[in-house]
Parts: C-alpha cells; sequence; structure tokens
C-alpha cells in the first residue's frame, strides 16, 4: 500500500514539474513574441516616417515640374549638383586654401 501511495505522490510530483516547464516555455516564447513584436513596431515606424519623407520630396518635385523648368534651373542644378561645365568655360580652381 504504501508503494502505491509513493508511486501515486511521484506521479503527481511529476505531472506537476511538467507543467511547470510547459508553462515556463509558454511564458518564454510569449516575452519573445512581445520583443519580435517590438521591434517590428519600431521597423513600420521608421519605414513610416521615411514614406512620409519621400512622399514630401515627390510633391516638391511635383510642384517644380508643374510650374515649368526653366533653362536658368537646369544650369543651376548642372552646375551645383553634377558639377558640369558650359562647354569652352574654364574653371579656376584655388590651390592655395588656408
Amino acid at each position: 500500500m504504501a508503494t502505491k501511495i509513493r508511486k501515486k505522490k511521484r506521479r503527481k510530483i511529476f505531472f506537476k514539474l511538467v507543467l511547470i516547464f510547459f508553462i515556463c516555455v509558454i511564458i518564454f516564447q510569449l516575452v519573445m513574441i512581445q520583443i519580435n513584436i517590438s521591434k517590428k513596431q519600431r521597423e513600420l515606424n521608421e519605414l513610416n516616417q521615411k514614406v512620409s519623407y519621400q512622399t514630401e520630396q515627390n510633391d516638391i518635385l511635383k510642384q517644380q515640374i508643374n510650374s515649368g523648368i526653366t533653362d536658368e534651373y537646369i544650369e543651376k542644378v548642372a552646375r551645383e549638383k553634377l558639377n558640369l561645365v558650359s562647354p569652352f568655360e574654364r574653371i579656376f580652381v584655388d590651390v592655395t586654401r588656408e
């Protein structure tokens, strides 16, 4: 009789340990999922900011296109952003900059 009672107690303890183990695993998984959700939410916020910035830039470019691009504007962009020069134009560089 005593051995049966011991076996039942051992089984109860074993099942309690197994249950505690599974609960710990589930809690760990939930924490990991929450961490991933937070990370993805931050990435989504960054991407939304980039999208809004790019949308603003597109609107500016559309306004420039609709207002009509002049030759002066094209020349200005070519000189400042693309470092282009007109044919037969001489560029002097000051090498003694201090």
